[in-house]
């Protein structure tokens, strides 16, 4: 059967996922973690690809990213791929394959971009990893709410609107983080992404999915609204402090 061909829109945020082979464990120690983060990098400057959040789990990986030319995406996960699956298997003594397949895939739309990248951030939270995002180490989080900037990460347009300067948008981050994600959007952003289909509002979907039946994105009730959401969220978490702003 032929492979379906995944949808990247030169421009458009992707939401990727990687897993171990059988969920087997990708991270053992601090320096694969690093090594792996540092050779990401790499291959997103040299493929062009923005690199926007991340989250590394022990057996699997979250990125959000956006390609900025069509092959982007697939030449970035597959060098990224194939550079640490040597590296892991040298330093671990073993042979043969450490992914589960073929990465999974999914364009969002930009509405939803925030919510997509609190999703990531939450991760570890989320499946019982860690109690509090501030406790993840190897994720985005830090560096958006400035207790462990990541210069190499690029702020996504959406990003940017949450505040004028670094520290108002580090707090209202952190209060859209705080607020937290209903069940119902964990759901359709799980299903999508494991399905490698679109995370798309309807009349997004319509405008670019009317030729292409095969990508169509999954119908979901409840879809979110256009992304006023953070600024609530954030005037009802207004009381919450960052320990680790700078001044």
């Amino acid at each position: 059967m032929a492979r379906q061909a995944r949808m990247v829109i030169p421009g458009q945020a992707m939401h990727v996922m990687v897993r171990g082979n059988n969920r087997e464990t990708l991270f053992f120690t601090a320096e694969d973690r690093r090594i792996y983060l540092d050779w990401l990098k790499e291959a997103a400057k040299q493929f062009s690809c923005l690199v926007h959040a991340f989250v590394l789990m022990p057996n699997h990986v979250h990125l959000l990213l956006t390609p900025m030319k069509a092959d982007s995406l697939a030449k970035t996960m597959q060098s990224l791929g194939r550079r640490y699956a040597q590296y892991f298997n040298q330093q671990h003594h073993r042979s043969g394959t450490i992914w589960e397949g073929r990465f999974r895939s999914s364009l969002i739309d930009p509405s939803y971009f925030l919510r997509c990248q609190r999703y990531i951030e939450l991760n570890p939270v989320r499946v019982g990893f860690e109690s509090s995002p501030q406790e993840s180490t190897w994720s985005s989080y830090g560096s958006h709410v400035g207790q462990k900037v990541e210069p190499w990460l690029v702020d996504h347009e959406s990003f940017w609107k949450l505040g004028n300067t670094p520290f108002e948008r580090q707090m209202t981050w952190a209060g859209f983080i705080k607020e937290g994600a209903p069940h119902w959007e964990d759901r359709q952003i799980t299903e999508t992404l494991l399905r490698s289909k679109p995370w798309l509002s309807d009349t997004l979907a319509l405008k670019l999915l009317k030729d292409r039946p095969d990508q169509m994105a999954i119908r979901h009730r409840g879809r979110p609204k256009k992304d006023k959401t953070v600024v609530e969220a954030t005037k009802r978490a207004s009381w919450y402090i960052i320990d680790s702003v700078p001044d």
